[in-house]
């Protein structure tokens, strides 16, 4: 086992000795490094075990004897950094390495795709962005949310090959009136710091949902036992097994927000534990005492690789890679259809089994506080102008098969604006036509899709502002501006959920009612008690012009020859518990 104090004696050869063949006494080297002959030989030793060097010598002290220095530094280098990989520490290698990103990629390659040992079965993911927060509770795009349900549990769940609920961590559940349900938990149900699941947490996370609108009807929550509780609501909901699977309310640890980066390195119950979570990789392993089915997958790693195609050579290191998971949402469509990275994304050609057009699309929203679109026709004027079929004209031919023009946010619906009279919202010969549109950042279309808006209100004269917000900034509304460019993409059941961000998002609570406050309340209650459906509300919105729905795009999932079990899911991922790594011959 080599140590840094021999790195450096190693380099101090190379540098007097160069890395040709040459003669040498055990003397002349020990002088070199300034130590005894006896220090030297153990030296060489360590360094020949590593296979640094050659050294060939003769009996008799004194003699000349043959010394070849292998290794250059930049070996050296590769070589701390895959042990340091091969240990774990991905971001010590990372930093190992600095500034030569060709080198992090042929030590990160070995790492990509499946790797199964004994009976150890590991997968990696490349992907191009972190991701920081994996809580519940919090606005989360559709990884985050993929990822939260494989870390934390519900009361109850969906089963996403029937479209129904089923129980989590409460067994049974049942309504005692049409105010009050009663729910009984599974006993001995661990976190994954080996603390005991209670019902006061239990508890105390159902009241931190019930502090959100969709929940807002959860009126006391209070133990029955050690293990039930009793909801009583402000107003019937007989979908309440099937609300309480919801994201936002899965269970956190009572003392979360005491927890130092709670968010990136979450404590849930669910069947992957969190080990590593940083600038380089998010690292998931099978939760050994989960409740339920133990995960097939023991290890998912998620290496993050920003700027993939920028980077010089970067991809071509990794284009003969087959073993990697890669999900569509990693490469713009552009750099999919360049066809630098086929063999790992596949080809637009390819007969992909896991690809379906996406439940959910990209969508443009009115903000009601902008004084630009008070009036019906303004914002007929902006469906027009900016209508889907006027987008994709300004779409190379290449990616155009991926965008499908939506008629509304499922692409079995269709809805449109109320016919009349549109008209622009500025006076035609004003010289301050500005608009402002907001859109989160690390999307890979957003900013063609910009550039294109852009194109299409310069010929109209009025200048397109586009204002770059990190992600809870956006989902919450928080910017003065007129337009909101978004994406949204449905679980199963796909109907429910459409129901549950129109009223549920922060920025949708913003404009869907054109901020009539007491129509949105409305809604909420009727929602509740079922007397209006998500496809109502849905052609409500997109009626009056707040909602616009662009476009549906396809998702895709290249997944390894042995993979098993593995099936695209509407968040562009797939199932970590059921999928599993057919061993070789």
């Amino acid at each position: 086992m080599t140590t840094r104090h021999t790195e450096q004696k190693y380099l101090k050869l190379l540098q007097h000795y160069g890395d040709k063949p040459v003669s040498v006494t055990l003397q002349e080297l020990a002088d070199v490094l300034f130590c005894t002959r006896r220090h030297m030989r153990n030296l060489l030793l360590q360094m020949q075990e590593a296979k640094w060097l050659i050294w060939q010598s003769q009996a008799g002290r004194g003699h000349r004897a043959r010394l070849h220095l292998r290794y250059k530094p930049e070996q050296l280098l590769s070589e701390k950094a895959e042990q340091l990989l091969e240990s774990g520490h991905v971001d010590q290698a990372i930093q190992l390495l600095g500034k030569n990103k060709h080198q992090v990629a042929q030590l990160l390659r070995s790492k990509l795709g499946y790797s199964v040992r004994a009976d150890y079965q590991r997968l990696c993911i490349p992907y191009y962005r972190t991701m920081p927060s994996l809580c519940p509770g919090i606005p989360l795009r559709r990884s985050e949310q993929h990822l939260v349900r494989q870390i934390f549990s519900g009361l109850t769940r969906i089963n996403e090959e029937k479209g129904e609920v089923e129980a989590d961590l409460a067994h049974h559940w049942r309504q005692i009136d049409p105010l009050r349900w009663r729910f009984y938990l599974r006993p001995a149900v661990l976190w994954h710091d080996g603390q005991e699941l209670t019902i006061d947490a239990v508890i105390a996370s159902l009241t931190r949902s019930a502090k959100l609108p969709l929940f807002s009807h959860l009126q006391t929550i209070q133990a029955t036992g050690p293990l039930s509780l009793e909801i009583t609501l402000a107003h019937p909901d007989n979908r309440l097994p099937l609300l309480l699977s919801h994201i936002d309310a899965m269970i956190l640890p009572p003392d979360h927000t005491q927890r130092a980066d709670f968010p990136a390195h979450p404590v849930g119950t669910g069947p992957y534990e969190v080990v590593e979570n940083n600038g380089f990789h998010l690292q998931m392993k099978a939760f050994d005492h989960y409740f339920g089915l133990r995960g097939l997958l023991d290890e998912v790693e998620v290496f993050i690789w920003p700027n993939l195609m920028e980077t010089d050579n970067l991809a071509e290191s990794l284009s003969d890679n087959d073993t990697a998971a890669w999900l569509s949402s990693s490469l713009s469509d552009e750099d999919y259809v360049s066809g630098r990275l086929s063999q790992v994304s596949g080809k637009p050609s390819d007969n992909l089994r896991e690809m379906f057009l996406e439940r959910g699309g990209y969508f443009l929203l009115c903000d009601s506080r902008s004084p630009h679109w008070h009036t019906a026709e303004h914002r007929r004027w902006l469906r027009e102008t900016l209508s889907p079929y006027a987008i994709l004209q300004h779409l190379s031919e290449a990616i155009r098969p991926f965008w499908v023009p939506g008629g509304s946010l499922l692409s079995s619906w269709f809805h449109t604006i109320e016919a009349g009279p549109a008209c622009s919202p500025f006076i035609s010969s004003s010289p301050y036509a500005k608009l402002r549109l907001a859109y989160h950042d690390q999307h890979p279309e957003f900013p063609m899709l910009l550039d294109i808006m852009q194109e299409i209100m310069r010929q109209q004269g009025i200048l397109l502002e586009g204002v770059e917000l990190n992600y809870d900034d956006w989902a919450n509304g928080k910017a003065n501006v007129d337009l909101w460019l978004g994406t949204v993409n449905f679980p199963i059941p796909e109907e429910w959920n459409v129901g549950t961000w129109l009223l549920g998002s922060p920025l949708l609570r913003h404009a869907i009612s054109g901020g009539d406050d007491a129509l949105l309340a409305q809604w909420e209650t009727q929602w509740h008690a079922e007397t209006i459906s998500a496809e109502q509300l849905v052609r409500e919105t997109t009626r009056s012009g707040w909602l616009q729905p662009l476009f549906h795009h396809w998702m895709r999932l290249k997944s390894p020859d042995r993979a098993r079990g593995i099936h695209l899911n509407n968040l562009g991922w797939f199932d970590f518990r059921s999928t599993w790594i057919e061993p070789g011959p």
